[in-house]
């Protein structure tokens, strides 16, 4: 008498065969897929977009930020120090952060200048009112910074991070993007 049980057969003959039609349609399905993920990664790594998130319309309004900054970073040159701190003796941290805060006056004056005409259409408006609201908060840093300076101790300046980044580094995006090079984040403190 046969014994039966719940356990699986295991016999080669026992086994549910898939159906021939249905394993091509899961080979060509998984083809297609892979060709796809190939295609993608082949135009991402070789073919991408060569236009900027950031880029504006208006390419006035940028040549006229490029010579407000340009302008701009003449006059906190002429404010360089090449002293080293050592040297300078007493109040030479006060000193410092003196420099510091009229160079800040000055990139301030700045974007000031610059976003006081809009460029033209909205996405633009949008990109550059981001782009000064990043810089306000490096400005911000800045005038913090010389708050510490004048408190006596001289640690590296500590820039704000936007989203695990450096706000000057997206400062600097926008400003490589639209050609306005002389607009980007000043390095005078950078370590």
């Amino acid at each position: 008498m046969p014994v039966c049980s719940w356990r699986r057969v295991t016999d080669q003959n026992h086994r549910p065969q898939i159906r021939e039609p249905m394993r091509t349609a899961v080979r060509a399905l998984l083809i297609s897929v892979s060709l796809i993920i190939a295609a993608f990664w082949v135009w991402a790594l070789f073919f991408p977009p060569k236009e900027s998130v950031a880029k504006l319309e208006d390419s006035a309004w940028t040549a006229r930020a490029e010579q407000i900054c340009r302008d701009a970073n003449l006059a906190r040159v002429d404010l360089a120090d090449s002293r080293r701190i050592d040297d300078v003796g007493p109040g030479a941290l006060s000193e410092r952060a003196g420099l510091i805060d009229r160079a800040t006056d000055i990139v301030e004056l700045m974007v000031d200048d610059v976003i006081a005409i809009a460029p033209s259409g909205p996405n633009d408006v949008e990109l550059v009112s981001r782009w000064s609201d990043y810089y306000r908060i490096l400005i911000a840093d800045r005038r913090d910074y010389t708050e510490v300076l004048r408190a006596g101790d001289n640690p590296p300046f500590p820039e704000a991070m936007v989203d695990g980044a450096p706000v000057s580094e997206y400062i600097n995006d926008f400003t490589v993007a639209n050609r306005m090079k002389a607009c980007s984040s000043p390095a005078d403190l950078a370590s």
